[in-house]
């Protein structure tokens, strides 16, 4: 039998596969289990009753509530009689419509906060199908026992995850409610089938450009184990195996040169290093509609990871993982990533835009990143007036003119947006040169200026009071550097790692230099330290650190945009909003 088809006719047929679902399958139970450890370290109260956020200004005509009510509007009809509701909420689990024929349940959904505008995330619902679904991305079922809260447990749940099918987001869930005596087996068929009725209505409702490009996904993505991304200004859709070979710097790199290639050649292959280790063998492919460019065809072949000789020792180990033969030393998770960027990046031409606050070594990373050729071209955008840009671009354009140069250009962010599109129309060309171009640009400048840069590969290097474990082997090199042979008592160290260190490795350096320069002794105690740094701040636990940093990141990965982070972090949105009041993250971090 056809699957659910919504036509202006609505007609329904139900696959009969879909209904042969086991609905406490190994899988199932699990992400129960899961979502009731979530529950817990959300602190609901079991007993304490069902206590929702309220959302007064909802937007209910888009394009997914387009899509999805006729849908809606047919499982209505199918349920009459069945005193069976069906629910449509968005991704951050805000209820948004309704269909219910039973008067009792009706009742029900009334007094019991499932109207629109009533929030059923998991961190306020606790254990359901619907926070399931949403939290896992999964089809889920719910019954009795199963709901963490004892105010649903006279409920049945069957609901399903809807994704826009043209870049694989969350759109919303899709969820059948009964009354415990009155639930049927079928609820969670029909769940996964109205989900997938609505993404095609959502593919009907595309442009030309988004259907054309899904269509070539679909035929090239037909042979098994082929890894393909169909990549276009709104579209982004790769198959499964796509997640386990690739991370999002390995995408960006591959978006950048899709469009660096096929804006030139209809067909062009590169073979390019993945962050994982493995090197592939990269086609690109343009897709075309109407004589335009409308996104690219992305197929790799992956090689293996070539082997490393094992280190002897647990010293030489520890040395790796710190990075002491390294310029930029540190045991983080966040600079073990950029060292691993050095080493992919560092024999490629890509232009490079480094970004992160003043004081965090953006400097150093280029510097690392040119290592093993002719030394570097240092110039400074920082220092030039409006007047003076187009003296700066001149010797830009002379130096990438020669082959097998790197220019460095600091502090990009103060360029106007002609000077910047000028600078990026260089970048490309000194690639084509064998030559470099690599900018830095200041978090306080990206905010502030009115023109932000869009060419070249992008690393981010975060704040060090998100790597504080980093100081563990930054002290020690900054102290060596300068030949001092002192030795910090532990509680200077554990002052140093509490204090958040706005001017970051710069502020670092000079407060180690100041002491080195007045000590008397061989060891520095808490009294040499200065007051300020004395007092510090709440000291997060190491696990802290790391949520923290991964908050961050997420949100510059989604230049802000409040779901996109939740989505990367694969939690829900009020979640984030409660975990960056915890850990004191700027409000405009968030904005959007």
């Amino acid at each position: 039998m056809p699957m659910m088809h919504v036509t202006s006719q609505p007609t329904v047929w139900l696959n009969r596969d879909a209904m042969s679902l086991t609905l406490t399958a190994p899988d199932v139970r699990a992400s129960v289990v899961r979502s009731w450890e979530r529950s817990r370290m959300c602190g609901l109260d079991q007993g304490g009753g069902l206590t929702l956020p309220y959302v007064s200004q909802l937007e209910v005509d888009n394009r997914f509530t387009r899509a999805a009510s006729p849908v809606l509007e047919q499982l209505g009809g199918m349920l009459a009689g069945c005193e069976t509701a069906a629910v449509l909420l968005d991704p951050a689990g805000r209820f948004l419509m309704h269909r219910c024929d039973d008067r009792s349940l009706g009742r029900r959904m009334d007094t019991g906060q499932s109207t629109p505008g009533f929030v059923w995330a998991e961190e306020f619902s606790g254990t359901n199908a619907v926070g399931v679904a949403l939290e896992e991305k999964v089809a889920s079922w719910t019954t009795g026992q199963d709901h963490y809260l004892e105010a649903l447990r006279d409920l049945s749940c069957a609901a399903a995850p809807i994704f826009n099918p043209f870049n694989r987001k969350l759109e919303g869930v899709i969820d059948l409610t009964a009354l415990i005596h009155k639930a049927s087996p079928l609820m969670m068929p029909m769940a996964i089938q109205a989900a997938q009725a609505i993404e095609e209505r959502l593919v009907e409702a595309g442009s030309a450009a988004e259907r054309t490009l899904l269509a070539r996904f679909m035929s090239a993505s037909r042979r098994p184990g082929r890894v393909v991304l169909v990549l276009g200004d709104r579209t982004e859709v790769a198959t499964s195996n796509a997640s386990s070979v690739l991370n999002r710097s390995d995408k960006t790199l591959l978006a950048q040169r899709a469009d660096d290639l096929t804006s030139q050649h209809p067909v062009a292959t590169e073979s390019l290093p993945l962050g994982s280790g493995h090197t592939a063998t990269v086609r690109f492919e343009r897709i075309e509609m109407g004589g335009h460019r409308v996104g690219t065809l992305v197929e790799l072949e992956v090689a293996p990871a070539a082997t490393k000789p094992a280190r002897d020792s647990a010293v030489s180990r520890r040395k790796a993982s710190s990075g002491t033969d390294s310029p930029m030393a540190g045991r983080s998770q966040a600079t073990e990533f950029l060292r691993a960027k050095v080493e992919q990046l560092r024999g490629t031409m890509f232009p490079l835009v480094i970004s992160g606050e003043a004081g965090v070594g953006k400097l150093t990373l280029a510097r690392m990143l040119t290592s093993g050729g002719q030394p570097p071209v240092l110039l400074d955008a920082g220092q030039t007036t409006r007047d003076s840009e187009s003296a700066l671009l001149r010797e830009i354009e002379a130096m990438v003119a020669m082959r097998g140069r790197c220019v460095i250009v600091r502090q990009i962010g103060g360029l106007s947006a002609d000077a910047v599109q000028r600078l990026a129309a260089l970048a490309e060309s000194a690639e084509e040169n064998q030559s470099r171009v690599i900018c830095t640009l200041t978090d306080r400048d990206r905010a502030e200026s009115a023109s932000q840069p869009t060419f070249g590969v992008r690393l981010h290097v975060p704040a060090l009071r998100e790597r504080s474990e980093d100081l563990l082997d930054l002290v020690p090199r900054l102290m060596g550097r300068r030949g001092a042979k002192l030795r910090l008592a532990p509680p200077v160290m554990q002052a140093l790692m509490r204090y958040d260190w706005p001017g970051n490795v710069r502020e670092l350096d000079s407060v180690l230099s100041a002491m080195a320069s007045s000590s008397r002794g061989s060891e520095i105690h808490l009294a040499d330290l200065p007051a300020h740094y004395q007092r510090g701040s709440r000291r997060l636990r190491r696990i802290e650190h790391v949520e923290r940093s991964a908050i961050i990141q997420a949100l510059l990965e989604s230049e802000g945009n409040k779901t996109r982070a939740a989505e990367i972090l694969e939690i829900g949105r009020a979640t984030l909003y409660r975990k960056m009041r915890v850990y004191g993250l700027e409000p405009e971090l968030i904005s959007g």
